[in-house]
């Protein structure tokens, strides 16, 4: 499928697991109603790679200083029709290094939450983001140091 560039945005997030790799950092969103919980994301800026994006994006929205893994786990294209764009994700995972500062604008939209890996796939908002849970999960489990 061809879509118009110009109607496509370029995001990157990340999962971020603790140093013992048992709970993971959400986002907790208020801007609707229902409050949303998800992984960390947003748009990546001209001159950045979606790596660097991704890293940017979890300091900004929750605090959170981490260092991405080597593998790329997911890439994700949804309609945005609030926006009247495709919305195209690359997601990584990344582990915690340590505390950085959130963007002043994002205190008052986003809580930042740590919790367990089970209580994380309970609490996501989003079917896509367990799925991709499951991936990261999935691919912590399979080596024994995951980060670079």
């Amino acid at each position: 499928m061809l879509y118009d560039a110009a109607k496509v945005m370029f995001s990157a997030g990340a999962v971020v697991f603790d140093k013992a790799g048992k709970q993971v950092l959400t986002v907790i969103d208020r801007r609707k109603d229902k409050p949303e919980v998800y992984f960390p994301k947003g748009q990546i800026e001209a001159g950045e790679t979606a790596e660097e994006a991704a890293r940017r994006e979890v300091e900004e929205e929750t605090g959170t200083v981490c260092r991405i893994w080597p593998k790329m786990m997911g890439m994700e294209v949804r309609e945005s029709p609030a926006i009247g764009k495709t919305k195209v994700i690359y997601w990584y995972a990344a582990s915690l290094v340590g505390t950085g500062t959130q963007r002043l604008e994002d205190q008052a939209i986003f809580t930042a939450s740590w919790v367990s890996v089970d209580e994380a796939a309970e609490r996501l908002s989003f079917e896509e983001d367990k799925r991709l849970l499951d991936i990261c999960r999935a691919y912590y489990a399979s080596v024994s140091s995951p980060g670079p």
